[in-house]
C-alpha cells in the first residue's frame, strides 16, 4: 500500500513526485508511523537514504540479520517511505532488489486542513527558493569564479588554506538568507 494523498490536487501532485504531507489523522500515518518504530527501521530507512543498497549488505552494515532487514524493508515499502530503486545479480546469479529513497517526500502534519494546505505551499516556495540559489550560484561561479573584475578576484580566501569558490560563499549566504526568511515568515505566523 503506498501512501495516498487524501485530494484530487494532492493526488495530481504525487503523480509528479512531489511533496505529500499526511495529516495526523489519515490512515497512511499510522502506517507510516509503524514501519519508522523501532531503533532497527529507522537505521535501515537512513542507510537506503544514504547508500542504497541490497538487504544483505544494508544487514552486514547495521549488524542486524538478512531476515529482520528483509522485514523492515517490506514495511518501509508498503508504507511508500523506500522503493525498489534497481536490480542486481549475485555472484550466484540470484536477483536482488536495490532499495532507495521513496520520489515523493513525505511529511506528517498535525493541524487543521487549511494549515496543512499553508504548509504545503510555504515549503514549495521555499524549495523554489532554494532551486533559484543554487542554479544563481552556479551561474556565478561558472561566468566570474577566478576572474578579476576592477582588480577583485572573486574567490574568499579562509586565512592560509585554500580559496573558497565564489559561487559556494554565495550559495551559503543565499541560503543563510532564506533561512532568516523562513524563521522569519514562521515566527509571524505562529504570533498570529
Amino acid at each position: 500500500m503506498s501512501l495516498l494523498p487524501s485530494s484530487d490536487d494532492d493526488v495530481e501532485a504525487q503523480q509528479e513526485g512531489e511533496l505529500q504531507v499526511l495529516g495526523i489523522d489519515d490512515e497512511q500515518t499510522s502506517e507510516v508511523l509503524d514501519a519508522i518504530s523501532s531503533e532497527t527501521a529507522r537505521a535501515v530507512l537512513s542507510h537506503v537514504y544514504a547508500d542504497p543498497s541490497t538487504p544483505s549488505v544494508i544487514a552486514e552494515d547495521i549488524g542486524e540479520s538478512v531476515q529482520t532487514v528483509s522485514y523492515h524493508l517490506q514495511k518501509l515499502r508498503d508504507a511508500g517511505a523506500i522503493e525498489v530503486a534497481d536490480t542486481r545479480y549475485s555472484e550466484k546469479g540470484h536477483e536482488m532488489n536495490v532499495y532507495g529513497p521513496a520520489d515523493d517526500p513525505v511529511v506528517v502534519f498535525v493541524g487543521t486542513d487549511e494549515r496543512r494546505t499553508g504548509l504545503i505551499t510555504v515549503i514549495k516556495r521555499f524549495l523554489s527558493a532554494i532551486a533559484v540559489v543554487i542554479a544563481t550560484s552556479y551561474t556565478i561561479g561558472y561566468v566570474i569564479e577566478d576572474s578579476i573584475f576592477f582588480g577583485i578576484r572573486f574567490a574568499v580566501s579562509d586565512g592560509g588554506g585554500p580559496d573558497i569558490p565564489f559561487a559556494i560563499a554565495f550559495l551559503t549566504g543565499g541560503l543563510f538568507v532564506l533561512s532568516v526568511i523562513a524563521i522569519w515568515i514562521a515566527w509571524r505566523r505562529y504570533r498570529d
